[in-house]
């Protein structure tokens, strides 16, 4: 197993010397000049083993075209609500400076870029789509400049509908990771220039070691975990429903194999402000909060479930997911300035 100083020869051989840059050489910076090439640092470190291309190719075929298409529409909500609804498309690069100078007597000066690198690992049977892309597409979005996807623990062939996913979302980098050889990467990675560990990101998916987020803490990489796997509801539609308007248990369970499902009762309306209705109570009674990472059901239903729930889905969207709270906001760092009222255009460098 390599360690940690010899990950960090080989981080810096794939970034090589950003003053002199070799231009008869592949271009291994990313957006952000401090991120280094994680193919060329993955392909050279012990324990970690790439998905090749003919992986992806049989992934996609053995998905079938229905569940492509229901990834690409959980891509395309996705970009709707992360992408298109912020002004960014995936790739796009939002970094600059901004002075404000503010009545109250001071200047202040706010540098904001996407982060280096994310790092997101999934446990050995992560076995979701959806989910992954949920966490994937903000920091593309973002403009991350390098990420990876890391299945930790794993090996064999990877679930088609996980391989499927990466391959439509654009997400080439994708290796199986002994944990001795993750921890390592992450302490090479965090020692990579940028604002300390703060230059990248790391994504916890499933199960993992406390050790694990413990150690990039320690380096001050910001971490982000998703619950174990999930607990989803899917409710009745009473007999006032529509069948066109419930959601398909049959595709709900198709992406995600690895989640609980519970048949719960409808909500008598969409009264989304309103105290538990008696069959929820009955459900959970000693606490107002739901267990569920998420509930399916009609759309007359979902304004009561909100209340209840952090993820509501309906009709058509069995193969969608969101992680509120981690949006392409997560993966900018930022920093701010406070000046005197009024700097000299010296004190400001780096503004047009």
């Amino acid at each position: 197993m390599s360690s940690a100083s010899d990950i960090s020869s080989t981080l810096s051989a794939c970034a090589g010397d950003s003053s002199e840059p070799d231009a008869s050489g592949p271009d291994v910076f990313g957006p952000d000049a401090s991120a280094p090439d994680v193919a060329c640092l993955l392909a050279s470190t012990l324990g970690v083993v790439l998905v090749d291309d003919a992986a992806f190719a049989a992934a996609y075929e053995a998905t079938g075209d229905v569940d492509r298409a229901r990834l690409k529409t959980c891509i395309a909500r996705l970009h709707v609500l992360y992408g298109a609804a912020s002004g960014l498309g995936a790739g796009d690069v939002r970094e600059g400076r901004t002075a404000t100078r503010w009545r109250q007597g001071f200047t202040s000066l706010e540098h904001a870029s996407p982060c280096a690198w994310t790092l997101l690992c999934v446990d050995a049977s992560w076995s979701s789509g959806p989910r992954l892309l949920a966490a994937l597409l903000p920091t593309l979005f973002a403009g991350v400049g390098s990420v990876a996807v890391l299945r930790v623990g794993g090996g064999g062939a990877w679930p088609p509908q996980v391989l499927a996913a990466l391959e439509l979302a654009g997400q080439e980098v994708a290796a199986d990771a002994e944990p001795a050889a993750v921890s390592a990467l992450l302490k090479a990675f965090s020692a990579s220039g940028g604002a300390g560990g703060a230059a990248g990101r790391l994504l916890l998916l499933g199960e993992h070691p406390d050790q694990m987020a413990a150690l990039v803490r320690a380096h001050g990489v910001p971490v982000w975990r998703d619950a174990s796997a999930p607990t989803i509801a899917i409710a009745s539609c009473g007999d006032d429903i529509d069948r066109a308007d419930c959601p398909d248990g049959v595709a709900l369970r198709a992406a995600h194999p690895d989640a609980t499902f519970v048949d719960v009762p409808a909500l008598p309306g969409p009264t989304s402000h309103a105290a538990p209705s008696a069959p929820l109570a009955t459900l959970f009674p000693l606490s107002p909060l739901s267990p569920f990472s998420a509930v399916a059901c009609a759309p007359a239903h979902a304004g009561g479930w909100l209340a209840h729930a952090g993820l509501v889905l309906g009709p058509g969207h069995e193969w969608c997911w969101v992680h509120p709270g981690l949006t392409p906001a997560w993966f900018t760092r930022r920093s701010v300035a406070l000046l005197p009222a009024s700097p000299s255009p010296d004190d400001l460098p780096g503004l047009p």
